[in-house]
């Protein structure tokens, strides 16, 4: 090859080198523009989006009971008093005794005894105080006659009937007496002469008409108060009125439920297992 021809091809050589090289430099210039590489700022990442609708929205409410889990401590208290609930009821089962060995089968004697008259005659305080109060037929004769120490036929007072109108009126402010010995009176109501109102000459109950001046149905607050006071004292196997209008599972040790009317509280000793109440603690 001669020298110009030499000269030519390397002329075009060059050209056609820095051509590509021109060429391969393209693409990295088009990405290097001013601020290609910063980061990317914008209002619509950064705001919250919203949506626009045509009714009015108001917060959103989330509904929930009101259910509270018992802690701990309550659990415990609530099975503590099924327990002794159940103890009290197996107990009281345990002293459930035939009537046929009652005390109250003997006749009243033929004189007061001295510790008769002398719980007749605080009962008569009582009275005199306005502490103690009769309805009508008024019974609180029959407990002034052994204040008096007096035999009256047909108003004799079961001494335990006297001890539980004692309990009574040391443990409330006012209390009436509504009913004791119907015999004495000429009283023939509800069970009739199967009323231990009635039986073995009479005034084996006592019924509560009135406890701190209020009326009683045998659930009330005050009715519960007495028969939990008198439930250790009276011996087994003594009765009390008006289970139905309490809630059931009293606990009742010593005291017997049977249904009566939601008008009074009644406690009787017809078949009760003991001469006398036990003294207050």
């Amino acid at each position: 090859m001669k020298a110009p021809t030499r000269r030519v091809a390397s002329v075009l050589v060059m050209t056609a080198a820095v051509g590509l090289i021109a060429t391969m430099a393209i693409p990295a210039y088009a990405f290097s523009v001013d601020g290609a590489f910063d980061p990317v700022t914008s209002s619509s990442l950064t705001e919250s989006q919203s949506l626009a609708s045509d009714q009015q929205q108001g917060p959103m409410v989330v509904a929930r009971d009101n259910y509270e889990a018992p802690s701990q401590a309550e659990l415990q208290a609530q099975q503590a008093a099924e327990a002794a609930a159940a103890a009290a009821a197996a107990q009281a089962a345990a002293l459930k005794l035939s009537s046929n060995s009652a005390v109250t089968a003997n006749a009243y004697p033929s004189v007061v005894p001295p510790e008769v008259q002398a719980l007749a005659q605080q009962l008569m305080d009582a009275v005199a105080s306005g502490k103690l109060v009769g309805s009508h037929p008024d019974h609180i004769k029959e407990i002034q006659y052994l204040a008096n120490g007096q035999v009256v036929p047909n108003c004799g007072v079961d001494y335990r009937v006297l001890q539980t109108i004692k309990v009574a009126v040391d443990n409330f402010g006012k209390v009436g007496v509504s009913d004791i010995n119907r015999l004495c009176t000429g009283q023939v109501e509800g069970a009739g002469s199967i009323s231990p109102h009635n039986r073995n000459g009479g005034g084996h109950a006592v019924d509560f008409y009135i406890l701190n001046g209020h009326s009683l149905t045998g659930g009330d607050s005050d009715s519960m108060k007495l028969l939990r006071v008198l439930d250790p004292l009276v011996p087994p196997n003594s009765d009390v009125g008006q289970s139905e209008c309490r809630a059931s599972g009293s606990g009742f040790v010593n005291l017997s439920e049977f249904n009566d009317s939601c008008t009074h509280l009644h406690i009787d000793f017809i078949t009760a297992r003991g001469a006398s109440l036990l003294p207050e603690s």
